[in-house]
């Protein structure tokens, strides 16, 4: 196999928008949040997310559900816009 047929591609999803799920680097990347503090916020149970894997294995693919992380980001902004306002 050559070098270009391994790389990994980015396409938009089927349905032509954006994708629902993404990697945990990938929400570091266009959200700038990190590592262990998306940890939290799923351990809390304010984001969705998935672990792709296996029976019986410990390591895989962990996805995080945008819409939840979209409406925890806007839950947070409305709360902080309701302190500002008179």
């Amino acid at each position: 196999m050559n070098k270009t047929s391994c790389e990994k591609t980015h396409t938009a999803p089927a349905n032509g928008g954006e994708p629902e799920w993404l990697r945990v680097s990938d929400v570091k990347r266009l959200f700038g949040i990190s590592k262990p503090k998306l940890y939290l916020l799923i351990h809390e149970g304010k984001v969705r997310s998935a672990a792709l894997r296996g029976p019986k294995q410990v390591r895989g693919t962990r996805l995080i559900s945008i819409a939840s992380l979209r409406a925890h980001i806007e839950a947070i902004a409305d709360e902080q816009a309701k302190e500002v306002r008179p």
